[in-house]
């Protein structure tokens, strides 16, 4: 294990204590909001502490699987959710020599993804935490130190000089959480890593001045091209690429016209090149701390199976939160074989998308695009799987165990 980003003390600083909750989380993002939003509405005292100041403005998962649909339907929002997203009607899993495989996900016997911006989805979460717990998320309250007792975790918040105690606290700061590699280990590589290449352009309107909703993948000789709808008349193109060079637009353009015979609009901004690889951690729960969201497992975003995932495990994790609070001490059994239930599933559908997109040669492509087309009716299932996140059965699993952290000791984050 590397050497925790952090430093731990014997004694926590002493500090001016605001009132205490029930439970605090640290990080006010999609999955941070969700367990909030979950936990509020059980009539438990909660607190969301968010170092920035809005909402992060960068591109973010559009695609809402059916999981994480239901998820959303389980804190009132999958109706507004479904009133402002894009529905797709369709996908397809193409050769570059134009064999198809079609899926439809006409409804209601079996819906697929609707398509709508995360930071949409993250002021509906927000507003609606606000509903349940009026003033419930603190904004621009970084929090630097976390220390666990018998009865309690204190969390000092930044530069303030205040702390807040909590009988319990999930971190839910991401990938990158310091706090969480201190307090639990780091994230560990699981499976393959692939780089992509994103960009955002206008979609071509079809002879009725509709525009497709369908997803479309191509599998052509030199990698994988992804393209779906997003709102306000646009398609989002991910190609597959060799290393994290820059793309430029006029190259990504070519890209996609030699991969996939098809033309990009005008893309907006510029062209994203990003890494993809799922992360596992070893432990993600002990004492009165838990992990949840990206930080306690990460999927590769190859497959949009990110949003689904942790609030599947966000729904696991207020159970075991609300026992905990009712008998005033926590088990975490239950949370940690539903995360790597979860984790598994997503990261072997991921590993296989991410594989089925690789470069092949030229009697690979044969023989793939010859089982497309010949076993059309058989290959339909994977299409969609390819497509579309479904939730994934029970399965058992065997979880370790580690000593928690120290009681009465304190990890900080670096300043």
């Amino acid at each position: 294990m590397r050497e925790a980003p952090s430093r731990t003390t014997r004694e926590p600083v002493d500090l001016p204590v605001d009132p205490a909750v029930d439970v605090a989380i640290v990080g006010g993002g999609a999955n941070g909001l969700y367990l909030a939003c979950l936990l509020a509405q059980r009539g438990v005292a909660v607190t969301v502490l968010e170092r920035r100041e809005t909402i992060a403005d960068r591109p973010r998962a559009f695609g809402i699987h059916p999981a994480a649909l239901a998820a959303l339907d389980a804190v009132g929002l999958g109706d507004a959710v479904r009133e402002q997203a894009l529905v797709l009607e369709g996908g397809a899993f193409t050769t570059s020599a134009g064999r198809e495989v079609a899926v439809s996900f006409a409804p209601p016997a079996r819906p697929g993804p609707v398509v709508l911006d995360q930071r949409i989805i993250e002021r509906m979460l927000e507003r609606r935490l606000d509903q349940l717990a009026p003033g419930a998320l603190r904004r621009n309250t970084p929090v630097t130190a976390v220390s666990p007792h018998p009865d309690r975790v204190q969390l000092a918040l930044g530069d303030a000089g205040r702390a807040v105690v909590a009988r319990c606290a999930a971190l839910a700061d991401g990938v990158n959480g310091e706090l969480a590699d201190a307090l639990f280990g780091p994230l560990r590589p699981r499976g393959p890593a692939r780089w992509y290449a994103m960009a955002e352009a206008d979609a071509t309107p079809g002879p009725r001045g509709t525009h497709d909703q369908h997803a479309r993948l191509v599998a052509a000789h030199d990698g994988i091209v992804e393209s779906f709808p997003v709102p306000g008349g646009r398609r989002r193109w991910v190609v597959w690429r060799a290393s994290d060079a820059p793309v430029s637009v006029d190259e990504f353009r070519m890209l996609v016209r030699d991969r996939a015979r098809a033309s990009v609009g005008r893309i907006h901004g510029s062209v994203a090149v990003f890494r993809a690889q799922s992360r596992g951690r070893r432990h993600i729960a002990r004492g009165r701390l838990a992990l949840v969201g990206d930080g306690a497992a990460a999927v590769s975003p190859i497959g949009g199976q990110g949003l689904a995932l942790g609030w599947s495990a966000a729904r696991v994790l207020a159970d075991s939160i609300e026992q905990g609070l009712s008998v005033g001490s926590f088990r975490w059994a239950a949370y940690r074989r539903a995360v790597r239930r979860l984790f598994a599933r997503a990261r072997h559908r991921s590993a296989f998308f991410m594989r089925m997109g690789d470069p092949v040669a030229g009697r690979d492509l044969l023989r793939r695009g010859a089982a497309l087309v010949l076993g059309a009716p058989i290959c339909r299932p994977l299409a969609r799987r390819l497509v579309v996140a479904e939730a994934p059965p029970p399965a058992r699993t065997t979880v370790g165990r580690r000593d928690a952290p120290r009681e009465g000791s304190t990890v900080q984050a670096r300043g």
